[in-house]
């Protein structure tokens, strides 16, 4: 495989690379899902709920890509 390849492949999938270096260091997976109680509004609750029909996505994975992207 040519080195541009290489290259291209490792910037590609550097989110996963990253995640196994976590993985090294801590011994916890971070794509790992944990359940956890917390308080939220019920107007962001009731957003929450709407968005998640709208899309057909579950709540959890929205709140994971809002906090991914405001991370990023």
């Amino acid at each position: 495989m040519q080195w541009k390849a290489i290259e291209r492949i490792m910037k590609e999938n550097d989110k996963y690379a990253q995640m196994l270096e976590e993985f090294d260091r801590t011994g916890v997976l971070s794509i790992d899902k944990i359940r956890r109680s917390f308080t939220i509004k019920n107007s962001t609750f009731s957003a929450l709920k709407s968005r998640s029909k709208a899309t057909g996505r579950p709540m959890s994975d929205i709140i994971d890509g809002l906090v991914e992207k405001s991370s990023s």
